[in-house]
């Protein structure tokens, strides 16, 4: 499927938005100071055992103890628990990155050559851990609401061909790659690389790829498996070891594909880091990396900041009139499917099963979109035909294949409800662009403090291109007001200075936490 990358950095963030047929399917949004943890490595020390929980709670230095389970501690090529690739890390996903921001993408899980499927033995945590001990982790998922950041100490190195498992003895292909010839060749290359002493999955992106190639990237992620040890060795516990790949490298990386068709990059310092990382990695994709240089901002030109407000209202419209409505909750998100003004069928069954079919490719594209994670439950229009609900279940299963977090889907109930899982390792978008709203006690959201300073900012830079004055000034609330005069004047004298215009903000007792208010002097 034609793809397209776009990049926006600036003093406020980074952000990335994945295109597929000229359509918004993935969003990544960075801002600025704040780092990814995902796939950092760490020399931990276990700060408690909880055997009732068969886990320990580890210090990885980041202020809040990490959990770690007793099975993800377990090394997968161990006669305790035989490794099976579809249950890598947990349950054999990972996502980009925030695709990525997992350790192992799942769209390149394989088929493990020469290995049983997962034997799964009792493990007593304490048998294994004692308070106090130092343990080498790896984080898999950030923490999310009241919950601590999960690691495993199956650690994993991806490159752009191979994913390297130093505590693990198996090869595998990834799934994706359909050619048996090509797959033989690729288990025989990953044999001779790996002796048996350790693990590696040989990546969608390995298809075709010279045995030379895969050598040196195989040598590379062994040689900085071999440098994370010795600084293991040397550094007292906790302490950050390793970190994983900036959101500018890692998305490349998984996203960089044949169909990808351009990169477009705004800001001076991005462009630098992706021409670089493209020429090291994919040298014949150089000439598709385009740096943007236009007054309008590229995700205003593009239509990609529409998007992102519509990404954060409940109501999703469909062509034909109907809609879909989209809850999160901490349990879970449900996702209902509505007819509303549609009303082109000749019957309520006939209706059901068109409003139905046109809203899977949405809802599947929601999902990713959002970065939907955990139980999502689908309320379908109900429909009398078993083969009408058939003709969904089928639709819905091939709408999710190109989703690279492979949500498990199950069946439908017979109240017409679609229960499917998707793997949550940080918050959804709605979750990270917005806070419990102090106006109604946490019944509602409003924007979050940092995402309206961002919309500020942009806000008074739009109105010095659309009409430059002798003055401007933003009228917000002051706790916005204080944050942005406080944490970002050198912004505000720098678009001062660039566009020859005095610019305040300005704090407005009883405006409301998303209101903006403007005043101009000629």
């Amino acid at each position: 499927m034609a793809s397209r990358i776009l990049i926006s950095e600036d003093p406020l963030e980074t952000r990335i938005a994945v295109l597929e047929n000229e359509q918004l399917v993935e969003l990544f949004i960075q801002p600025s100071g704040r780092k990814k943890l995902i796939g950092n490595i760490y020399n931990g020390r276990v700060s408690s055992v909880i055997p009732g929980l068969e886990a320990a709670f580890v210090d990885i230095g980041i202020g809040r103890n990490a959990f770690l389970h007793v099975r993800d501690f377990i090394p997968h090529s161990s006669h305790d628990w035989r490794f099976d690739i579809y249950g890598a890390n947990g349950n054999g996903e990972e996502e980009s990155d925030d695709s990525n921001d997992s350790v192992i993408d799942s769209e390149d899980m394989g088929e493990s050559v020469g290995m049983d499927e997962a034997i799964a033995s009792p493990l007593n945590i304490a048998d294994y851990l004692v308070e106090g001990q130092s343990v080498l982790v790896q984080m898999e998922k950030e923490p999310l609401g009241q919950k601590g950041c999960r690691v495993t100490a199956n650690i994993s190195l991806p490159g752009r061909f191979i994913v390297f498992f130093p505590n693990a003895a198996h090869v595998a292909i990834s799934r994706r790659i359909e050619n048996d010839d090509e797959r033989v060749r690729l288990e025989q290359i990953g044999t001779n690389l790996t002796q048996g002493e350790n693990g590696i999955i040989l990546r969608t992106a390995a298809e075709g790829v010279t045995q030379e190639d895969l050598e040196t990237e195989y040598n590379a992620l062994k040689a900085r498996w071999t440098v994370i040890k010795s600084d293991s060795d040397n550094n007292d516990a906790p302490a950050l070891l390793y970190e994983d790949a900036g959101i500018l490298n890692q998305v490349i990386r998984d996203q960089l594909s044949p169909q990808t068709q351009g990169i477009v990059v705004e800001g001076e310092g991005a462009y630098k880091k992706i021409e670089n990382y493209v020429s090291q990695i994919m040298p014949e994709f150089r000439q598709k990396v385009r740096h943007y240089q236009e007054a309008i901002p590229l995700f205003r030109a593009r239509g990609i900041e529409a998007e992102i407000e519509r990404l954060l209202q409940r109501r999703v419209w469909l062509k034909s009139g109907g809609y879909l409505v989209i809850d999160e909750t901490e349990a879970l998100t449900v996702i209902d499917v509505n007819t509303g003004r549609d009303r082109g069928g000749s019957n309520l069954e006939e209706t059901a099963l068109a409003t139905n079919l046109e809203a899977i490719p949405e809802l599947a594209r929601q999902m990713r979109l959002r970065d939907i994670g955990g139980i999502i439950v689908v309320d379908f229009i109900d429909m009398l035909s078993t083969r009408n609900q058939t003709v969904v279940m089928e639709q819905l299963q091939a709408a999710l294949t190109d989703d690279r977090s492979h949500p498990t889907l199950f069946s439908m109930t017979e109240l017409g409800l679609v229960q499917l899982t998707r793997k949550r390792v940080r918050k959804s978008l709605l979750k990270g662009l917005s806070q419990p709203c102090p106006y109604c006690k946490g019944e509602g959201i409003v924007f979050a403090k940092s995402t309206m300073v961002t919309r500020i900012l942009r806000r008074l830079e739009e109105l010095l291109l659309e009409d430059p004055r002798d003055s401007i000034s933003l009228h917000v609330h002051p706790s916005l007001s204080e944050e942005i005069n406080t944490n970002w004047s050198d912004y505000l004298k720098e678009l001062s200075s660039r566009y020859e215009t005095r610019v305040r903000v300005v704090a407005e007792p009883g405006v409301h936490l998303e209101g903006i208010h403007e005043s101009f002097d000629t």
